[in-house]
């Protein structure tokens, strides 16, 4: 469901904030330092409970102030949902349809979510347990019971792991081999079940944003193909026990670019990014294909390293999305657009001010914006 209100208060340099935004394409432009990527940041702390610049909350809170709040409306319904998130001397508050609860995981479920960022690409590149994380956002919001096994399997995790660390107490760590096992294998199969799917959608995404490619996924699920986990969580145990963790299972598994030889040597800086690209909107794709329902999509900075051709090719896929995209631009360098709304922030300002894109794109280019102060 689309964000049909956002009101932001003492987030960043944001004083006190009120927009409406369009329920498809909204375009966030502005100078260097105005305060575009903050917006975006506010909408994800809102629907996740996190920044995605900041693990620290007094990083985000306007100088002078005891904390920040964002609030959102969500859905064109009779009566719409609300969310808040905020921080109140250290504090965290959530809130879910005018009802405190005390997880994130509440938002994430009401305000699907998911990001372009310029960290993107180094995340992806660098981190097995976030390229884990592409196939766990789609699981959790389509498989009632991933979540909970999931849990499930990190909990039996960490109790091993605490017992591995520490073998001279009475209690084995055989005790967690079969609830891990359990859960680790439901964990597994119900990754390998998506990944085709996900791999399907990615393929044509990036044939369509790059024209040619021949990169496809790759997928591995932590163990040795063919073998059941609680008997080889049996085999590692002595090796595990030497070194202090668990090293076999969902945990280790992993998620990869496959490319041809080619590939591999012609591939630039700016196509690999193209193709984590192609992988979120991949994300994306099979949310609306499984769910019949849309996502709230955030590509901040997406220009960076892009030629005008690649450029235009991604703004246009953009544009084609039926669920809601918020895309931040520098002042007069985002293409031209067939419709949607423009927010136009200057440095200091507290207020961005919505102006629907003409049709034309001709006036378009001649819509000024007003600062309210």
């Amino acid at each position: 469901m689309p964000l049909t209100g956002l009101e932001i208060q003492d987030y960043r340099s944001l004083g006190s904030v009120v927009i409406e935004p369009g329920v498809r394409l909204n375009v966030v432009e502005g100078e260097n330092a105005s305060g575009k990527t903050t917006v975006l940041e506010a909408i994800h702390t809102l629907a996740t409970g996190r920044s995605f610049r900041t693990k620290h909350w007094n990083e985000v809170i306007r100088r002078g102030a005891g904390g920040f709040r964002i609030q959102g409306r969500v859905g064109n319904l009779p009566i719409p949902g609300r969310l808040g998130f905020g921080v109140q001397d250290g504090q965290r508050l959530i809130e879910v349809n005018g009802r405190m609860v005390s997880s994130a995981a509440e938002l994430a479920k009401q305000l699907p979510l998911l990001a372009i960022t310029p960290e993107l690409q180094y995340d992806f590149l660098r981190s097995s347990r976030y390229r884990r994380s592409i196939l766990d956002w789609v699981l959790f919001h389509v498989e009632p019971d991933f979540y909970p096994n999931w849990l499930r399997y990190h909990r039996a995790l960490s109790q091993r792991n605490a017992l591995l660390r520490n073998p001279s107490t009475p209690t084995s760590p055989r005790i967690w081999d079969t609830d891990l096992a359990a859960a680790g294998e439901l964990l597994a199969e119900a990754r390998q079940r998506f990944f085709a799917m996900l791999d399907e959608e990615f393929q044509d995404i990036s044939r369509r944003l790059l024209l040619q490619s021949t990169a496809r996924l790759n997928y591995a699920r932590g163990w040795r193909e063919g073998g059941a986990l609680l008997q080889t969580l049996e085999e590692n145990r002595s090796e595990d026990l030497r070194r202090g963790y668990t090293r076999v299972g969902p945990h280790h598994a992993d998620l990869y670019f496959e490319l041809d030889q080619e590939g591999r040597h012609a591939c630039s800086h700016g196509q690999q990014k193209i193709l984590v690209m192609a992988l979120r909107l991949a994300q994306l794709r099979l949310y609306e294909r499984i769910t019949a329902q849309e996502c709230v999509l955030l590509a901040d900075d997406i220009n960076a390293e892009l030629d005008q051709h690649h450029q235009k090719r991604l703004w246009e896929y953009l544009e084609s999305l039926a669920s809601q995209v918020f895309v931040t631009t520098l002042s007069g360098t985002h293409l031209q657009l067939r419709g949607g709304k423009m927010f136009h922030v200057e440095p200091q300002s507290r207020y961005p001010i919505p102006v629907p894109l003409a049709s034309n794109p001709k006036k378009s280019n001649e819509i000024t914006s007003e600062v309210l102060e």
